[in-house]
C-alpha cells in the first residue's frame, strides 16, 4: 500500500517570545494526517527562508543547521519507507 509523506521545517513565534532567535519546528504528515513537533534547534528569523524550510547564509552556523536538518530529514523519510 502506497501512503503519502511529507515533511515541513518552520519557525514559529512562542507567545513569550523576548530572543533574537525562535524555535525550528517540524510537521509531519502522513495519508493527510500531521503531526508538530520540535526539530530541537533555534533560527534567527531574519536567517529563514520559509520557502525552503533551511537556514540562509554561508557562515558555519547556517551550514550546520541546515546540515542537521538535512539529516533528520533523511532519518525520518528513511524510517517511514522502511515501515
Amino acid at each position: 500500500m502506497k501512503s503519502n509523506f511529507h515533511l515541513l521545517f518552520y519557525i514559529r513565534k512562542q507567545k513569550n517570545y523576548k530572543g533574537s532567535t525562535m524555535p525550528i519546528y517540524m510537521r509531519i504528515t502522513v495519508n493527510g494526517k500531521r503531526a508538530d513537533m520540535s526539530a530541537g534547534r533555534d533560527c534567527d528569523p531574519t536567517k529563514w527562508n520559509s520557502h525552503s524550510g533551511r537556514g540562509i547564509g554561508t557562515k558555519e552556523e547556517i551550514k550546520a543547521l541546515n546540515n542537521y536538518l538535512d539529516s533528520l530529514q533523511t532519518k525520518l523519510q528513511n524510517a517511514h519507507y522502511r515501515a
